[in-house]
């Protein structure tokens, strides 16, 4: 039992994980490329309104006892962005959650979990508590770079739920975790002149949910400038490990070791940096070991993100 507990937490968790904490970029020129230069960084402005949607589509396969599982995994959120201020570089975004949908399923029906925030009654088990967030608000904290410095109220919104239900969304949607989801959107600027060809590098490092430790180095490269467009690629290595002195008991004992790849493709307004469209798939793999049982996993995601002025 105590297997399949950590099978599902592991599964929720990398259902709303996307990125991390960035360190500073470093830039890398080619030397043949085309003369237009632009400057790519976070530049929305204060009255302005935003919608991000993310769409997520995941198989997650795991072997346990000669057993093939199969987890197939869909949720949908919106998060509307109001700009606030801009001072010295950092821009201030009321964030509202918007509708939140989620589908699981465990083998082909052994177990299936559903949530539906336009019909949140009709959700499965402990999800309903998802319908707390819909309509909250928090603050949001960006520089120039794209690098989420702070969440505030966050806290308050899921302190404010039942403590029993309460757990899921600060597993999923604690202040670590929000950073990291909301860098997946932001957190993608060299600030700093680039040219066709060019690119920079982010290096990734930090908790998930509290639970555990990522880390991951992405390379940027501005394939196409089209028109108000700058098209940018991403090759990306991820790592996956249990974090010490983490604060989940089912992870106690419990040995981690994944690690993957994230490839895909970005569409930036050039004059405001707004993320248009972001299509990324990460192929995640290793063993999780539970009292001496080693279980294989294979973690297959596509990540689509839009983002449109309102």
């Amino acid at each position: 039992m105590r297997h399949a507990k950590v099978l599902g937490v592991l599964s929720f968790l990398f259902f709303t994980y996307h990125g991390g904490q960035a360190d500073q970029p470093n830039l890398k020129r080619t030397t043949s490329r085309e003369h237009q230069e632009i400057r790519l960084k976070f530049n929305l402005k204060p009255g302005d309104k935003y919608l991000f949607s993310s769409i997520v589509k995941q198989d997650i396969t795991q072997e346990m006892m000669g057993q093939q599982i199969v987890t197939k995994q869909n949720m949908a959120s919106d998060y509307i962005y109001d700009v606030q201020t801009v001072e010295n570089g950092i821009t201030t975004i009321n964030v509202t959650f918007g509708a939140i949908k989620m589908d699981t399923d465990v083998a082909s029906g052994m177990q299936q979990l559903h949530f539906d925030s336009e019909n949140p009654e009709a959700g499965t088990g402990e999800l309903k508590t998802l319908a707390n967030l819909v309509g909250k608000s928090f603050l949001m904290r960006i520089n120039e770079e794209g690098n989420v410095k702070e969440i505030e109220g966050l806290a308050e919104i899921i302190g404010s739920v039942d403590d029993q239900q309460a757990e899921i969304l600060k597993q999923s949607f604690g202040d670590s975790t929000m950073i990291q989801n909301m860098n997946q959107i932001t957190n993608i600027y060299p600030n700093k002149t680039v040219g066709k060809g060019d690119t920079w590098t982010k290096s990734f490092s930090g908790s998930v949910a509290g639970m555990l430790h990522s880390t991951a180095t992405s390379e940027f490269t501005l394939s196409e400038i089209n028109g108000d467009l700058a098209i940018v690629a991403v090759d990306g290595q991820l790592v996956f490990s249990k974090l010490e002195n983490g604060g989940n008991p089912l992870l106690q004992g419990a040995e981690l070791d994944l690690n993957g790849t994230q490839k895909g493709i970005l569409e930036l307004d050039i004059a405001s940096g707004l993320p248009i469209k972001t299509a990324l798939k990460q192929d995640i793999s290793g063993n999780l070991e539970i009292q001496g049982m080693q279980i294989p996993m294979t973690i297959v995601s596509d990540i689509t993100i839009t983002g449109k002025k309102m």
